[in-house]
């Protein structure tokens, strides 16, 4: 690889057919740092309002999901360690968003991927935006296909919760359109379809069906084999990120953009494709101030297929998310 080469989504060139389902490309170019067992590259991605899942994620704001720096951390790996499959995510051992990454910021992420194991790589990221601000810190682990089938939940993360767990006092929540009224993402980024249950404040059951006729999907080569429509962990992760959202809108405490503000202890299991109907079960754990902290489960009928540990949002003033904003005087 040469420093500053084009980095190709899903391993070919960007004007042929993808090889695995991608939500974007999320590389633009990488600089190698080093050869040998453990790899340091930097990626470079400049944030696109025209890239796909963009144009309906805070519609007027152009803002850099989160989970799409994992994402590029998965693809450009991927592309350096070569091999017959992708890797993907395997767990999320913290990330940490420290400033908004908006349209036009080239964001910059220093990385050192480390073997541990076979077909297991240990990723460390600190990403910065072109005027040097900090805006992530994140450790992943990545695995090949064979770690993804070997990886499981444990016996209590397996053990299905009550039905309905939200309880029927909740009952349900919004429907469709007051999902929309809700939450600041459209089509194609809004990433859940149904409230099955909602206790106001305490817990939220959230599905999302996974369609074959998705972005992340289209391009794709025809002829590859089934394990390349894989679902991307981190528009799984999205998803439940917005169940979390909702959840958090009913205790009325959530004001101005809410954004991801750190992942930790995530973890994913098995393989999900077309046809799935993803339950997220998301439950708070605590309030303060503009913060919310929440952690969950999410069900592919009745297998676990993602728990996360924590997931912390933050409530943010628009014109400190928003740069374009300008305070008159």
């Amino acid at each position: 690889m040469t420093g500053g080469a084009p980095v190709p989504q899903g391993g070919r060139p960007a004007t042929g057919p993808r090889t695995f389902a991608a939500p974007l490309r999320a590389v633009d170019r990488m600089e190698a740092r080093s050869d040998g067992p453990e790899l340091r590259f930097a990626l470079y991605k400049t944030v696109n309002p025209e890239d796909p899942y963009m144009a309906g994620h805070f519609p007027g704001l152009t803002l850099l999901p989160a989970v799409f720096v994992l994402e590029a951390l998965r693809q450009a790996t991927s592309t350096l360690v070569g091999g017959d499959e992708p890797l993907n995510l395997l767990d999320v051992r913290s990330g940490r968003w420290l400033a908004p990454m908006q349209g036009g910021d080239e964001i910059r992420l220093e990385v050192t991927a480390a073997p541990d194991g076979p077909g297991r790589w240990k990723v460390t990221a600190d990403g910065t935006r072109q005027d040097g601000t900090p805006v992530a810190a994140v450790k992943v682990t990545l695995g090949d296909r064979d770690a993804v089938l070997a990886a499981g939940p444990s016996a209590d993360e397996a053990r299905p919760g009550p039905a309905g767990e939200a309880g029927p006092a909740g009952g349900t929540g919004p429907d469709y359109t007051g999902i929309l009224d809700l939450l600041p993402v459209r089509h194609p980024m809004l990433l859940v379809d149904r409230v099955e249950a909602l206790d106001p404040g305490r817990r939220i059951t959230v599905a999302k069906a996974v369609s074959g006729s998705e972005p992340c999907y289209q391009g794709l080569a025809d002829g590859l084999p089934l394990s390349r429509y894989m679902y991307p962990r981190s528009l799984m992760l999205e998803s439940f990120g917005q169940a979390s959202v909702l959840l958090w809108l009913s205790t009325g405490t959530a004001e101005g953009v809410p954004v991801a503000a750190a992942f930790r202890d995530c973890r994913f299991f098995g393989e999900v494709r077309p046809g799935a109907v993803l339950r997220h079960e998301s439950r708070i754990d605590r309030l303060m101030a503009d913060n919310v902290f929440v952690s969950g489960r999410t069900w592919d009928g009745d297998r676990c297929v993602m728990t996360v540990g924590a997931l912390i949002g933050s409530s943010r003033p628009r014109e400190r998310v928003d740069r374009t904003m300008t305070v008159k005087t």
